[in-house]
């Protein structure tokens, strides 16, 4: 016999992570993530789990209502790495149907919890996350850099 509806038992699920581990926050997020890329979840129950910015641009990215859905999803693993206390960068590979993706997402502490304050998957057409585990003023090294530092080394050897 089912109890009756009382305000208790009929409020909507939030995804509230218990425990300090920021990887299984992570891979929560984004398995809640997809289900609300699915419809079968709102994004208002990520809502302690994300910053007001990140909440906002999640909410834009959603797809209209009436779009096919895409295979349901599952955590395959997350890799994380905590550049300090507070912050902590981490990789989620999720799969869907046949296909395997990565999706990144940068937790801060706020208020003595995890927030995401970044989540971007590549299909999302985003720029990648900043991070803040690299040194001010770190630029990528690229080809370019090779030949500039070959043509300076051959000028002061002249």
């Amino acid at each position: 016999m089912n109890p009756l509806p009382t305000p208790a038992n009929t409020r909507a699920r939030t995804v509230r992570p218990v425990g300090d581990d920021p990887a299984r926050v992570a891979g929560l997020l984004v398995a809640a993530w997809c289900e609300v890329r699915r419809g079968e979840r709102a994004l208002a129950q990520l809502r302690p789990l994300l910053s007001p910015a990140t909440c906002k641009r999640l909410a834009a990215q959603l797809p209209p209502p009436r779009t096919p859905r895409p295979d349901r999803a599952r955590v395959r693993k997350v890799i994380t790495r905590q550049p300090d206390a507070a912050a902590c960068e981490a990789v989620v590979l999720v799969e869907s149907g046949r296909r395997i993706t990565a999706v990144a997402v940068r937790l801060e502490r706020h208020l003595g919890r995890w927030r995401a304050v970044d989540l971007t998957a590549p299909e999302s057409g985003l720029t990648a996350l900043t991070t803040a585990s690299l040194p001010p003023g770190y630029r990528r090294r690229d080809a370019f850099d090779e030949v500039e530092e070959e043509a300076r080394s051959t000028a002061v050897s002249r």
